[in-house]
């Protein structure tokens, strides 16, 4: 063959493991072409499983052969020109330094390639249904990691020793080596599988969380937790901790801190200051709007997606990871949440309220214009709080909390987002609660304040969402969305009906107010305009 001839002197070494299974193993070696030009030896190498990686090692220091290809004791190559075949790819792809049969173009968070949802290549067991993933886009496809069988490489990268006790993670490991290196991992394009195993690889725990420590940072795109905190310690002790045992590890801590005293400060310098991926600040000078404001423009440009923490509330530890893995899942959404579990002060577990529940009772794609249509007409977070969602950086505004970027001392910092995510994509609703939300007496959401700001915000997303021709397609629609805000406002009138109405924040809402009743009649025409000091 011309890539033979290219490649005169060319050599390869089939590593096997000594045992029962390499005398098979050898029988069907003996069936494989040479291409002209190239010889090919068979190194077995005797050792348990856990020391393969430093045998690998000694052939790679021994051997002369350019092409070696390991082989696991289970596995047999099918196809004849098998190695004028890994010659031609190698040869058309030199930025290729490791090949195999099946590969993850993205894992999913458990780091098992064979999980991952766009497998490329195949692979074909003896017991059980073959694994069929898609076909590699042209010759061979770079992926993220390759699954086990077999590996072929035509560059030496030194094999981990270090790290795992079995075999069924070093050809994902053996990946990321080479990345790390400058070399691609890649599948072929295979019309008939390759290899053949006996079955599916059994995964070995403390092996998987050995992979994912060391390589979840060059597997998995950055998170970023922002948590805004002001004198509660303890609470900020449990909410830290809940987001530093995430079992996703690739993650960006950010804390900004305004208390007037140096407890939370400490509580962060004693148990937490030695983990690298958080980033405090104290400003004591802050007001709650200057804390807010330093937590809505932190932007680490490295972190595609965020999850905010308040400080009273907990994630449940897997949560990123369950809801990256629908990232994954489906790249085209912009948003996951789940209901809130409720907790009291003491963190003991409270009844579920009408609006805390699931509103699905299994995983489900819902279109973004579907629900913030459904938010508008009924003003109802279904979403959830801040705490509550991850949510694509790149579907925000200016990768910041609010939507119209108007909304000022009005913000309420989770329903705008929100509207303005799912304005760019779905989202995924998944049925089980993933966070605690925590209720207590010293809540911000119980002021007079919170409350009128809370109906003028809605007000400014309506104004927006008719002002764009989003959401609220037809006169139904609109006109439900709009007595349903007048209806809440009347209500919070009602309640605060002793209040000092000429202060600044009810004046705004009776500005809106005289809007959306005219809005009723005059073609949905929003036109207050309130000094949101934005």
């Amino acid at each position: 063959m011309n890539v033979a001839r290219e490649l005169d002197a060319a050599k390869a070494a089939f590593i096997v493991r000594g045992g029962a299974r390499a005398e098979e193993q050898i029988r069907y070696l003996a069936c494989l072409q040479v291409p002209g030009g190239m010889t090919a030896d068979v190194v077995t190498v005797e050792g348990m499983e856990a020391e393969l990686p430093a045998l690998y090692r000694q052939v790679q220091a021994e051997s002369d052969a350019k092409y070696k290809v390991y082989l696991a004791p289970d596995a047999v190559i099918l196809k004849e020109d098998f190695l004028a075949e890994v010659l031609r790819i190698f040869h058309a792809m030199p930025e290729a330094g490791i090949l195999g049969v099946l590969g993850a173009r993205q894992l999913l968070t458990d780091g098992i390639a064979e999980h991952a949802p766009e497998l490329v290549g195949r692979m074909l067991y003896r017991t059980g249904s073959p694994v069929e993933g898609q076909a590699a886009a042209g010759a061979a496809e770079a992926v993220s990691a390759l699954a086990g069988g077999m590996v072929v490489t035509q560059q030496d990268v030194p094999w981990r020793t270090d790290l795992f006790s079995g075999a069924s993670f070093l050809a994902s490991s053996a990946s990321v080596e080479y990345r790390r290196a400058g070399w691609q991992a890649v599948v072929p394009q295979q019309a008939e599988a390759w290899l053949l195993r006996d079955a599916p690889a059994v995964w070995d725990e403390a092996d998987r969380a050995a992979f994912l420590d060391e390589y979840s940072r060059d597997l998995y795109p950055l998170v970023s937790v922002v948590i805004p905190t002001y004198q509660r310690p303890q609470y900020f002790r449990e909410a830290l901790r809940s987001a530093v045992r995430q079992t996703y590890r690739n993650l960006d801590i950010f804390v900004t801190d305004n208390s007037h005293n140096e407890e939370t400060k400490r509580v962060y310098e004693q148990e937490f200051a030695s983990d690298p991926r958080i980033h405090y600040e104290h400003h004591p000078d802050f007001d709650a709007g200057g804390n807010w404001s330093r937590a809505i423009a932190y932007d680490n440009p490295e972190a595609a997606y965020v999850n905010w923490l308040m400080d009273d509330d907990r994630f449940f530890p897997e949560k990123i990871a369950r809801m990256m893995d629908d990232f994954f899942r489906f790249p085209d959404i912009t948003l996951v949440t789940t209901p809130r579990h409720l907790i009291d002060e003491n963190g003991n577990e409270r009844p579920p309220e009408p609006w805390s529940g699931a509103i699905v009772d299994k995983p489900t794609r819902i279109a973004g214009s579907l629900m913030g249509q459904a938010m508008l007409c009924e003003m109802t977070n279904f979403v959830g709080e801040p705490t509550t969602a991850l949510v694509k950086k790149s579907a925000m505004h200016e990768h910041r909390l609010g939507w119209t970027g108007r909304e000022g001392k009005y913000l309420v910092s989770d329903f705008p987002t929100w509207l303005c995510v799912l304005s760019k994509g779905d989202l995924i609703y998944l049925p089980e609660p993933l966070s605690d939300f925590r209720i207590h007496g010293t809540q911000q959401q119980n002021s007079v304040f919170t409350h009128v700001a809370c109906l003028i915000c809605w007000a400014l997303e309506l104004q927006e969402a008719l002002r764009r021709g989003l959401y609220l397609r037809t006169e139904k629609e609109k006109r439900e969305a709009v007595t349903m805000w007048l209806y809440r406002t009347s209500e919070t009138l009602r309640r605060y009906k002793d209040e000092d109405w000429t202060q600044p924040h009810f004046v705004a809402l009776f500005e809106a107010q005289r809007s959306m009743t005219a809005a009723l009649t005059n073609g949905w025409h929003l036109a207050f305009d309130i000094d949101t000091g934005a």
